[in-house]
């Protein structure tokens, strides 16, 4: 199978990506930087260098390729600094539109959307993918606009659609400044994080099951419509926190409290992925606590590299 990747260079697409090499399948990675892919130059992906919001671009690479699924990860402004701007809604709706377009006019057989837990708003315990969304940020807003858009063309068009809500996801090459690659850092250094009391309850999904999940939504044909990805196991934060702090730096005394909560605190999150599974078959194969060790060796191996 021929799969295009928009996004390719993040976290979430070049995990997609090397789980579909690893599987057999022909990558066209559609990029703007590299990021995280260029671990994967050697390999067999073919890299395009594409402005998703230039529609005259993306058609160009989607009549060269013909590929039989897209996998859309592209996605601007996801850091908090960018989830209240407006370009939520103008840079990702032309994408949208751009892709769909070309996909519609190629033949593209299956359209792969990566959501996210944001589009449910203020969750508060386990979510099934009947929950009515009520983003709390323009992010949420604009990922569930582009959701019901996106299905729609497909619709139209004849394709396959399938959007995955992504819960919260962690491991090597992470956003440096989300809480599990800060603490880890913080504690490579033996100094004590600074944490609220650590009682929320969140759902985490290693980034190599991540990309595994992906794979087994574009390959299954029953596989289609909203469906939640995540571990669908919250652990709290303070233990979180605390099997870090075993790995990277044992006996370093913690303190929990020093941060306050916040006014709109998430409690507990949890995916429920029965659907997923019965669909795809995914389930998720990497422990906590192994990738928790996995993340903070390959930390120390940068701190190790000539």
């Amino acid at each position: 199978m021929k799969v295009i990747v928009t996004g390719a260079g993040g976290f979430v697409g070049a995990a997609f990506v090397a789980s579909a090499l690893a599987a057999g399948h022909d990558v066209v990675a559609m990029v703007r930087p590299l990021g995280n892919l260029q671990r994967l130059t050697a390999s067999r992906v073919e890299i395009v260098y594409a402005d998703m919001t230039d529609a005259s671009e993306v058609k160009s690479v989607m009549q060269q390729h013909r590929p039989d699924a897209i996998v859309h990860a592209a996605w601007s402004g996801v850091s908090d600094a960018g989830r209240h701007h407006r370009s939520q809604i103008t840079d990702n709706m032309a994408a949208i539109l751009a892709l769909m377009d070309a996909a519609a006019a190629t033949g593209v057989r299956k359209f792969v959307g990566i959501g996210s837990q944001a589009e449910y708003g203020l969750l508060s315990g386990r979510v099934g993918e009947t929950a009515l969304p009520a983003p709390s940020s323009l992010y949420g807003a604009a990922k569930v606009a582009v959701q019901i858009l996106a299905g729609q063309l497909c619709a139209d068009a004849g394709i396959d659609f399938a959007w995955l809500r992504l819960f919260s996801t962690y491991g090597p090459r992470d956003n440096p400044n989300w809480l599990i690659p800060s603490t880890v850092k913080a504690l490579l250094d033996a100094k004590r994080p600074r944490t609220t009391e650590g009682r929320q309850l969140w759902d985490y999904l290693f980034i190599d099951d991540v990309g595994d999940a992906i794979r087994a939504v574009v390959e299954s044909k029953q596989a289609v419509g909203v469906l939640n990805l995540g571990s669908g196991t919250p652990v709290s934060i303070r233990s979180i926190i605390e099997q870090i702090r075993d790995i990277a730096s044992p006996g370093l005394p913690l303190v929990f409290g020093e941060i306050p909560y916040k006014a709109d605190q998430i409690w507990h999150m949890e995916a429920n992925i029965d659907k997923l599974t019965r669909l795809s078959g995914f389930r998720p194969n990497v422990t906590l606590m192994d990738g928790l060790s996995r993340t903070v060796a390959w930390h120390t191996s940068l701190r190790n590299a000539p």
